[in-house]
């Protein structure tokens, strides 16, 4: 259960663990083969076979929301690649980072939101950041997931009585028609993925601004904060509003979120037990328990975006030795 430290204490580290229920939709796939897409499938220790969205589909829907809250505020810089959310993100400012002294080029490419929070890699300086925010794959629950192949046509408009070629044109106009219409009609086949998914995702607040060479804080704590505020934000608009492939015609029946928050107001690492385990919940609450983390359970959607929303209200974790860069 949460404790008292839940709404006035710092956030060193967040983990959400969770069981989602969403039907009918198609969010991340293998690829096409011929006119067949295949869905993301995975293998688990004991050999079952399930359905699955991969990490880089999630953290790409959490990096698209952190995205959209930055470029509609103007607290949140960012770079000349991430304002056009390109994925090459601080290696497309190289240029313009200071040569030859890596901490300081770092802390020139922090400053932009996206690069701080999602991390990034430059080639010229060398030098790289580890996302903020991580994910694993998104598991179906084996027995709990269902899945269909559909298959669908889009019809050329001569199979409509509509004529592609004039009365009067005979022999190769004729037939390049014909061709035409053949074109035009396509056969294909797409997969539908309905099931009880398990979740882990781990963010670092610890980590917003921190120049990770000598161990600096390149940002204020008022700046801190407001990205601090900018991932949760994100964080709940990617569980209830996912983003992903083929949501022009399989946008996800979003049911039901449930699981648990836990939360280390001190320099110690969350615990993470797959909610792959039916007993997740209550053994996290012990081992939460040993550590001094809190544990703020929730049963849907609407407790998780609350218990979010509180806390908003604390800071992120600050090391003692992280002061501020002049």
């Amino acid at each position: 259960m949460a404790t008292n430290s839940e709404t006035n204490s710092a956030v060193f580290e967040l983990a959400i663990l969770a069981r989602l229920t969403w039907n009918l939709h198609s969010l991340n796939n293998e690829g096409t083969l011929g006119n067949v897409s295949e869905p993301r499938t995975v293998v688990l220790w004991n050999g079952q076979r399930t359905d699955g969205i991969s990490g880089e589909m999630m953290k790409h829907i959490h990096a698209y929301w952190t995205w959209i809250g930055a470029s509609s505020g103007a607290d949140y810089p960012l770079c000349d690649g991430c304002r056009d959310f390109r994925p090459q993100r601080a290696d497309l400012i190289s240029k313009k980072l200071t040569k030859n002294d890596n901490v300081a080029a770092l802390s020139e490419a922090i400053e932009c939101v996206l690069c701080d929070v999602h991390g990034f890699l430059v080639q010229t300086p060398t030098i790289h950041r580890q996302s903020v925010v991580e994910f694993g794959w998104v598991v179906g629950l084996p027995g709990k997931v269902q899945r269909d192949l559909h298959a669908h046509a889009r019809h050329a408009a001569t199979e409509r009585g509509v004529e592609t070629t004039s009365a009067g044109d005979t022999g190769s106009d004729e037939q390049a028609g014909t061709q035409e219409g053949v074109a035009a009609q396509m056969v294909y086949h797409r997969p539908t993925r309905s099931g009880v998914y398990a979740l882990v995702s781990l963010f670092q607040p610890w980590r917003i601004g921190l120049n990770e060479i000598d161990y600096t804080y390149s940002l204020d704590d008022e700046q801190r904060k407001k990205r601090f505020e900018l991932v949760l934000q994100a964080y709940e608009w990617t569980l209830k509003r996912p983003d992903g492939a083929m949501r022009s015609t399989r946008l996800p029946h979003i049911e039901r979120a449930e699981g648990v928050l836990i939360v280390s107001a001190k320099a110690v690492p969350v615990p993470l037990l797959s909610p792959l385990r039916d007993d997740y919940r209550e053994k996290l609450q012990e081992l939460a328990a040993m550590q001094g983390c809190d544990v703020i359970p929730f049963a849907d959607v609407d407790e998780m975006v609350a218990a979010l929303e509180r806390i908003k209200q604390r800071d992120p974790f600050k090391l003692e030795r992280g002061v501020a860069r002049k």
